[in-house]
């Protein structure tokens, strides 16, 4: 069985693809990639005889089931060629292992969780020294790795020192302090209910608001390696219960957080449900007005088409990247960015970390609130007046992979010169097809990079047209 990565990391099912076996080799391919490769520039500090100094590396987990197993079996690994871990010693967000990287100065930082999957997957995500998901080219050093060399590992009892367990925590909470006005959220008196899907997200929100006039309650912070029996994704199929809850008892909005936290899904009072791309526009606005900042606004090509004009208003640059949090990553490495987002929730802004964070972009979301003094509906029907209102919508198909590659083959070669009776004007190429109407209507067709899967994407200034355009592109998928 060949391991390749997707989108983030390497996912597969336990007990078929993600055993015991096949972590300790992918463990020791990152094992042999840090060890090969030598720290970055940056952080290489000499030791007493003027060699590099050995890499270190934090091991954190979310709560699916057996996690917390195959994060000691990554340690043993990496312990067997003498690298320091230091071990989480209880489940955390993705993004408190990518801070702990950084606030320590380690060599990188391994998370297992399968994020927004359904509960019978597991898998690893890398982050890099700067605190941001691996690179490209990371994650192609370490896969030519997988199986080249015998694993070494010993048992936590024989790790000589090497393995220590910690609390990886308190650095992911100072952080957030450290990048969020709690104290004007605690200030105001919005009411908030945050359902944290049984993930790793657990009470954190309501632990950094508490004390103020600010309300938090708190839906599914219990673990549950079956995540209540559905995949633990922020996406409105699965947040039925929070926007009953919000809408019936008068909340001002709703937060929802993934397996690992590192997503966001917001409800509105009404009980609709916001999309990522609206939420980051509302972002953006109260960056401008509130922070008087400016820079780079990144998109992934299946976000909104409202960014692209509130940019254009606002005259800032704006960059379209593939789905992946990477992509943006890489941007806000190498450019000012000032935001940048997915379709899928993902949201990271300057000053934090180059890396998604839900918790922390539900309490910018709750700042923006409270500073601007206005309600959520308030703020989004202020953007629809001036860019229109955008509808959405997303179907995942499950198809054998030979169809996916019939129907990719077909569309490239030939794709559609109408959408549903409007004449195409664009076609993309950047991440899977994405063919673009006249009227600004679009439709988008990409392979998943975890599961055998073909995501078919829309958007429309039209609700009806919108579900015109979903089963048009289904009924293509269906005809390979």
């Amino acid at each position: 069985m060949k391991i390749t990565f997707g989108t983030e990391g390497w996912r597969a099912i336990i007990a078929e693809e993600f055993t015991v076996e096949n972590v300790r080799l992918v463990a020791q391919a990152v094992a042999d990639h840090l060890l090969d490769q030598g720290r970055p520039a940056s952080l290489k500090l000499r030791s007493g005889r003027g060699g590099r100094r050995s890499p270190r590396v934090v091991v954190g987990y979310d709560t699916r089931f057996l996690s917390a197993h195959f994060a000691q079996r990554v340690g043993e690994v990496l312990a067997g060629n003498d690298i320091a871990v230091t071990l989480s010693d209880r489940a955390v967000p993705t993004c408190a292992v990518s801070r702990y990287v950084v606030a320590h100065r380690l060599s990188c930082g391994i998370m297992i969780t399968a994020s927004h999957n359904p509960s019978a997957y597991n898998g690893i995500k890398v982050k890099e020294a700067f605190g941001g998901s691996a690179t490209p080219q990371t994650v192609a050093s370490i896969e030519r790795r997988i199986g080249r060399r015998p694993v070494k590992t010993v048992s936590q009892g024989s790790a000589a020192g090497l393995i220590r367990q910690a609390n990886v925590l308190p650095d992911f909470l100072k952080g957030i302090r450290a990048a969020v006005d709690l104290a004007a959220i605690r200030r105001s008196r919005l009411r908030v209910v945050v359902d944290s899907m049984h993930g790793a997200g657990g009470t954190l929100t309501a632990q950094l608001l508490a004390g103020g006039r600010c309300r938090v309650d708190t839906l599914h912070a219990a673990p549950d390696p079956m995540f209540g029996g559905h995949a633990p994704e922020p996406i409105p199929v699965h947040l039925a219960e929070l926007a009953a809850q919000v809408k019936r008892r008068r909340w001002d909005l709703g937060l929802a957080t993934d397996g690992d936290a590192d997503r966001l899904g917001v409800i509105a009072p009404n009980g609709q449900f916001v999309t990522p791309g609206q939420v980051l526009c509302i972002l953006l606005e109260h960056l401008i007005a509130s922070r008087h900042w400016r820079g780079t606004v990144v998109k992934s090509i299946s976000n909104t088409s409202m960014i692209d004009r509130l940019a254009r208003e606002l005259g800032l640059p704006l960059r379209e990247v593939p789905v992946g949090f990477k992509h943006v990553a890489k941007l806000m490495q190498e450019d000012d960015v000032l935001i940048g987002g997915e379709e899928s929730g993902g949201i990271g802004v300057r000053g934090y970390l180059p890396e998604r964070d839900g918790v922390f972009m539900g309490l910018l979301l709750l700042e923006a609130l409270a500073v601007r003094r206005r309600g959520l509906l308030d703020l989004l029907r202020m953007l629809e007046r001036r860019f229109g209102r955008w509808f959405y919508a997303r179907k995942d198909l499950t198809v054998s992979q030979d169809q996916v590659a019939t129907f990719f083959d077909r569309l490239t070669a030939n794709p559609p010169q109408q959408l549903a009776g409007v004449p195409v004007s664009e076609v993309k190429t950047l991440d899977g097809v994405k063919l673009i109407g006249r009227d600004d209507s679009w439709l988008l067709f990409r392979r998943s990079g975890t599961e055998p899967i073909v995501r078919v994407y829309a958007e429309s200034p039209s609700a009806g047209r919108v579900s015109r355009l979903l089963a048009f592109g289904i009924h293509l998928v269906k005809l390979s």
